[in-house]
């Protein structure tokens, strides 16, 4: 009996043995898998993230991926994450407002993230582009930038149409933008969309390049008074100098700041802006200013002969974004527009220089004009 007993627990201590062993292995087994697919993981996120901060710097990045995931509270820095496109001579680089929204569901989704609309009281969550009108700054023209679907939109609403000068007082019943289709009390909706660039020049010794903007991509004024002299350093600034005018400001504060993104900002070179009577083709011409040193310029006379003008291009100055139209730019029955040179005009100090609308260079206008265009070029590290 006592035999029988003891082979019967050292049957069961047998098989208690067996099953902890095959217990153990697949906690080890499990184990073995949880690790892998750790490690898989890790592997993965590895590689999303080379991916992300690859695609930061891919200059060839397609536009609607790199839009996919972007949340709508997102800014400039998240959303712009490329630095140039090259094909052949053109160069796509920055974004800027350009083409009107006319799908009226977005339009309504964009106005429902606007919130209440501004007045010259309060603004809300709009800016007032404090443009001036009667010689001051008057709060008649907001903007506001909004993320929808991976895509920014800048809104524009006013309740004045924009003075063709900044000493003109606003008005209620007349304005270029009137004539370009914009009216009073409604919200416009404009795409952020690629700025394209044409190669001027390029240096191949240190891979540098001027490029100048394929569009008239704003209206904006040279100085905001065609009479006004201001005393600097003891000295007399006419309004046609450039080196202190108000399109130079906007050029390298307000459009450098919305169009481009840190990456794109220090690709740029710092440009030695010659502005001396031989830029302005009148020797001497007493009102050209000190040379400059800027991100960001408009043409000179000279620059626009040497590199732009061509008798076979006249069409070039009506490439008008609609932002710039709803800014209060100025077009002919054929819609073309006049833009600023830099380069004043030698006979009268509240006269700058221009290309007219037949991309004629011979011409000016009174600097105070804010419905002339504005073609921006700079300089590139390739």
């Amino acid at each position: 009996m006592r035999k029988i007993i003891a082979l019967i627990l050292a049957t069961l201590m047998i098989l208690f043995a067996f099953a902890s062993c095959n217990n153990s292995e697949s906690k080890e087994t499990e184990g073995q898998k949880e690790t892998y697919s750790e490690t898989q993981t890790e592997k993965q996120s590895d590689t999303e993230k080379g991916t992300d901060d690859s695609d930061k710097n891919n200059s060839n990045k397609d536009d609607d991926s790199e839009n996919d995931n972007i949340d709508d509270s997102g800014n400039i820095d998240d959303w712009n994450k490329g630095t140039y496109t090259r094909n052949e001579n053109k160069i796509t680089f920055g974004y800027y407002p350009q083409t009107k929204v006319t799908d009226t569901n977005l339009i309504a989704a964009l106005t429902n993230k606007a919130g209440t609309l501004p007045t010259s009281q309060n603004s809300q969550a709009w800016t007032s582009y404090a443009y001036y009108a009667g010689g001051k700054v008057e709060n008649f023209m907001w903007y506001i930038d909004v993320f929808n679907g991976g895509e920014k939109y800048r809104g524009v609403y006013f309740t004045s149409y924009r003075p063709y000068c900044t000493t003109a007082d606003v008005s209620s019943t007349y304005g270029a933008q009137k004539d370009n289709g914009y009216l009073i009390g409604t919200v416009n909706w404009f795409k952020y969309e690629p700025i394209t660039w044409t190669i001027l020049n390029e240096n191949t010794t240190d891979g540098s390049a001027l490029i100048l903007c394929d569009m008239v991509i704003d209206s904006q004024e040279y100085y905001i008074s065609d009479s006004e002299t201001r005393t600097i350093d003891g000295k007399t600034i006419y309004p046609n100098n450039y080196e202190y005018s108000m399109i130079r400001i906007w050029l390298n504060d307000n459009f450098y700041n919305t169009a481009f993104n840190d990456l794109q900002k220090a690709m740029m070179v710092t440009t030695v802006v010659d502005n001396s009577s031989d830029s302005t083709s009148t020797r001497p011409n007493s009102y050209a200013s000190n040379d400059t040193e800027d991100k960001i310029f408009i043409l000179s006379f000279r620059e626009d002969l040497n590199f732009v003008y061509d008798s076979n291009n006249m069409d070039r100055n009506n490439k008008i974004t609609d932002y710039a139209k709803v800014q209060g730019i100025r077009m002919d029955n054929i819609e073309r527009c006049r833009t600023w040179l830099r380069s004043p005009d030698a006979e009268k100090f509240g006269r700058a220089k221009i290309v007219d609308y037949t991309c004629n260079l011979n011409y000016y206008e009174d600097v105070c004009y804010t419905n002339i265009g504005v073609v921006p070029a700079l300089q590139i590290k390739l």
